[in-house]
């Protein structure tokens, strides 16, 4: 059981309240505090009229950030690749891919975001190579050291018959993960695209030339790293093959096996513990007092996710509102329970004295807004920005931006074209990757071309930054306003409370002693309700004012408000934030 959890129970003779209430990491660096936005550079902003995003489209778009008040850019893959896998099968680790931009502009955006009190994070992919790396086309070659950076296997003879080591397979469907070469007479490993070959972890001259990596940005003064797909650095030495699972799914997919020898090995987390360790010891060389900070992307089961905080991980990725634990499942968000427990999971599961994540979309999966409707997203937004730790946030997503609707014709995702024009569209990322709507303007003020790299959602004449910047109530408004009270001394050392009233709504109370309380309430189905907070939280002013309301709910008219705290109403889909008189 987490040191963070306090149960209290209170009896009285006129109520009993079972709160579980969580006490709180008060954050002493800045990274703790972080709204982390996440810029799929292709689509976020075009500066040359190419059609595509690019660095310098993202510099001329910092003061968007600063207004919103993010502190943080993570940006994906921004290195040289044949971009077969969105740039994550990388051919040079120490150079900036031409499609957006030189080495140069990306030093002048790091300045920039500095000058403008910003930090910037990249990502790091340490699984494997693209195939077309220097590396591994000397390694096809036999020449050494790089050979033996790769993981090889001679293969299995079933008397004159060669065959796979052993029946794994990749994470992108293709089948197995070994691929043959002729030259080697031997298979490589890859456990996503025939593209990207796994580099073997087992070799400390492949650990020398990724901290090599590391420092290369770290000279260019980046904030830290989201190191990438942390479960899949190594797999089992045995080569055992993996068991049957039980998804009715054809035998060359992922999912048809259990992953017991491929993925969360226990050697992959001394490995991360080992980066940190290295970027530490970066900071103190240079004779600074720079923080940097790390964090870890990996789709798994929530034990195998929470040991990253003991390997030196600053935080994992919480993922569980896009992915049920594992890759396998999608995220159950039907019910307001559904939400409470994926909530209530993270802070029980946690280390004491940790910072928590939170994560409602990202490059890879579906947008929030489409997946839980619109009329949800605000609360939804509301909740996860005023809980405790650091949010990561996709571009697009605080305009409540949803996935656009894209023909087999104008499909360019490389897995999904793979596919057939019947099949696409369950594979096709291609959707949630449409271009940034900033006006109402041609392509969405994203590009001067008519033609961007992927069509516009047509909703962006009415869905875009200036239409909601110029509103009374938006969604980017409410968030703006939401990520403001992050700044106040209750939301950074109050404890939180999270829970589930009257079977659909979600309450989130976050209190501190002589200061104003912040109270969420999110109510998930299609029925008005009308809820008493005594009966599920204490301390609680009597008096609560509405400070943010979701902009379907009919509420903003009520903004500045006060309710009573026994008989607040709630209408269908309805969310809100209340703030209190001082608590005593």
């Amino acid at each position: 059981m987490s040191a963070l959890r306090l149960f209290y129970l209170i009896l009285a003779v006129s109520a009993s309240i079972h709160a579980i209430t969580y006490n709180v990491t008060v954050p002493t660096e800045w990274w703790q505090t972080n709204v982390m936005y996440e810029i799929w550079i292709e689509s976020f902003k075009d500066s040359d009229g190419n059609g595509k995003g690019d660095l310098n489209g993202i510099k001329s778009k910092l003061d968007h950030f600063v207004d919103m008040g993010v502190t943080c850019i993570w940006l994906p893959p921004i290195y040289e690749t044949p971009m077969v896998d969105s740039g994550y099968d990388i051919s040079n680790f120490i150079a900036v891919n031409s499609l957006y931009g030189t080495l140069d502009d990306f030093d002048a955006l790091v300045t920039a975001a500095h000058k403008l009190g910003l930090k910037v994070i990249i990502d790091f992919v340490p699984n494997h190579t693209s195939d077309e790396h220097e590396w591994f086309v000397k390694a096809k070659q036999g020449i050494e050291p790089y050979y033996s950076y790769y993981v090889w296997n001679k293969g299995v003879y079933y008397g004159d018959y060669l065959s796979y080591p052993n029946n794994w397979l990749d994470a992108f469907n293709d089948g197995t993960v070994w691929e043959w070469v002729d030259e080697r007479e031997a298979y490589y490993l890859h456990q996503f695209s025939v593209h990207e070959v796994d580099l073997n972890w087992r070799n400390p001259f492949v650990m020398t030339e990724m901290k090599n990596v590391l420092t290369f940005w770290l000279d260019r003064n980046v904030d830290g790293f989201r190191i990438d797909a942390v479960p899949y650095y190594v797999e089992s030495s045995t080569l055992e093959n993996e068991t049957r699972s039980d998804k009715d799914v054809d035998s060359t997919n992922y999912f048809y096996l259990n992953h017991t020898q491929t993925k969360d090995q226990p050697e992959n987390y001394p490995i991360v513990q080992e980066w940190k360790e290295h970027i530490n010891n970066y900071t103190v060389s240079k004779g600074n007092d720079k923080v940097r900070f790390i964090c870890t992307e990996g789709y798994s089961d929530i034990d195998y996710v929470m040991k990253w905080y003991d390997y030196g991980d600053d935080f994992p990725f919480n993922l569980n509102f896009i992915r049920d634990g594992d890759i396998a499942n999608e995220a159950v968000l039907d019910t307001a329970e559904d939400i409470y427990g994926i909530y209530v999971k993270w802070l029980d599961n946690m280390p004491s004295g940790k910072t928590a994540n939170w994560v409602l979309g990202n490059h890879d999966f579906s947008r929030i807004a489409t997946r839980i409707g619109l009329y949800r997203t605000d609360g939804f937004h509301m909740s996860v920005l005023l809980m405790p730790g650091v949010f990561t946030m996709f571009n697009g997503d605080e305009l409540g931006m949803t996935d656009t609707y894209l023909t087999w014709e104008e499909t360019i995702d490389h897995f999904a074209c793979s596919t057939t024009n019947t099949t696409y569209s369950l594979i096709s990322r291609d959707p949630w990757r449409t271009p940034y709507q900033w006006d109402n303007t041609t392509s969405a003020g994203f590009s001067t071309n008519s033609t961007p790299f992927l069509k516009v959602n047509p909703n962006y004449l009415t869905v875009n930054l200036a239409t909601e910047k110029e509103a009374d109530f938006s969604h980017y408004k409410n968030i703006q306003q939401a990520i403001a009270l992050r700044n106040t001394t209750v939301w950074r050392e109050g404890t939180v409370d999270v829970e589930l009233i009257e079977d659909q709504v979600v309450g989130i109370a976050r209190q501190l002693d002589g200061e104003e309380p912040i109270v969420v309430l999110i109510n998930w189905e299609n029925s008005t309700v009308t809820v008493d907070l005594d009966n599920y939280f204490d301390g609680l002013p009597d008096e609560l004012s509405l400070k943010i309301a979701d902009i379907y709910s009919g509420l903003s008219a009520k903004i500045g408000d006060t309710y009573s705290k026994s008989s607040i109403e709630l209408p269908e889909y309805g969310s809100m934030v209340l703030l209190g008189t001082t608590s005593a």
